[in-house]
């Protein structure tokens, strides 16, 4: 059987604590898994050209590759609010970068139904298909032996543990999880995530004095290792994310594979991909009402986890590579 030659374009300045980095080595791996598929090193030799990220270099090449290329939409123009430094001033040049890039491509993956309807909105002509990223779940579960560990190497013992991962910046919601954690002295919160851009990132000097003097009951990890991250889950209780804006959040699937209740904003975004198996709140007093719930009341956490667990089995990892295979053989047939 002839395999499909497939080479992926991950530029290297989108960093290494991020989803979009998440996004790329699950589906190298995957790729990698599966022998239906053969990893290329450049686009030249390759059927089908997967870009991940929409640089220069995903530019270049899409002037020679177009007919044989596709890209993932990780960001819309709302996603540089709150992450980087003057992003309000820049945002429309953004748009129009977003919508030249994501026309360079034959077609467009967008990873939920909003970022698709957000494409559509700046002006997006090629094909969009709508494939929300999933998890391996042989990877992300409740684990005893990694909850253990990684409790021991946080120096828990029977706290209740609530977790954020993401980059630190006012985008993702630190100042309401700080808030939060401190009207929870008998929490223990955890924040796994650093500021990767330093200075570009928005209100960096604040974020830094902000963290400094946070409340005792903050563990702050830094950028961490994307291997350890199952075992960062299984020490946790309970995933806190008070997000302003996410496209689709890796994160919270990744979560609900390791059966924690979800606690998020209450966004725009989320029913179309999280339906309705996650808990939400506007502000510090709502999060803080759930976090005290889900601590004391244990048919209460039991509900959640198992919503969460509904959630999860919604993104296997195989029905997401037979939804991508299609995808991909559709561009090969019609290039």
């Amino acid at each position: 059987m002839k395999k499909l030659k497939i080479h992926v374009i991950a530029e290297k300045f989108v960093g290494e604590a991020n989803g979009v980095t998440t996004a790329i080595l699950e589906l190298i791996e995957s790729l990698k898994r599966d022998s239906f598929y053969e990893l290329q090193d450049g686009p030249k030799s390759a059927d089908v050209v997967h870009a991940h990220t929409i640089g220069l270099g995903y530019v270049r090449e899409s002037f020679k590759h177009k007919k044989k290329m596709i890209v993932s939409a990780h960001v819309v123009p709302d996603s540089f609010i709150g992450s980087l430094i003057f992003s309000e001033l820049w945002r429309p040049f953004a748009k129009m970068y977003l919508k030249f890039c994501y026309n360079r491509s034959k077609e467009v993956i967008a990873v939920s139904p909003f970022v698709k309807m957000e494409l559509e909105k700046i002006g997006v002509k090629s094909k969009i298909h709508v494939l929300c990223n999933s998890v391996d779940r042989k990877k992300f579960k409740p684990d005893e032996t990694l909850r253990a560990k990684f409790r021991k190497h946080l120096k828990l013992t029977n706290e209740f543990v609530v977790t954020c991962v993401g980059q630190i910046q006012p985008r993702k919601g630190i100042y309401d999880f700080i808030e939060t954690a401190e009207k929870c002295p008998d929490v223990t919160f955890v924040w796994v995530g650093g500021t990767p851009f330093k200075g570009l990132t928005a209100e960096y000097k604040k974020l830094q004095e902000v963290v400094k003097n946070a409340p005792k009951n903050i563990i702050f990890t830094g950028i961490i290792d994307f291997n350890d991250m199952p075992g960062y889950y299984a020490a946790s209780d309970a995933f806190f994310m008070p997000s302003f804006q996410e496209n689709f959040a890796f994160a919270t699937i990744e979560a609900s594979s390791v059966k924690l209740p979800l606690i998020l904003r209450d966004n725009v975004e989320y029913p179309s991909s999280l339906f309705t198996h996650y808990l939400k709140g506007k502000s510090s007093d709502d999060f803080t009402k759930i976090v005290r719930k889900l601590s004391s009341d244990t048919d209460y956490l039991t509900h959640w986890q198992n919503e969460s667990e509904t959630l999860a089995s919604k993104y296997s990892l195989k029905v997401y590579m037979k939804q991508l295979k299609d995808i991909y053989l559709g561009v090969l047939n019609n290039s």
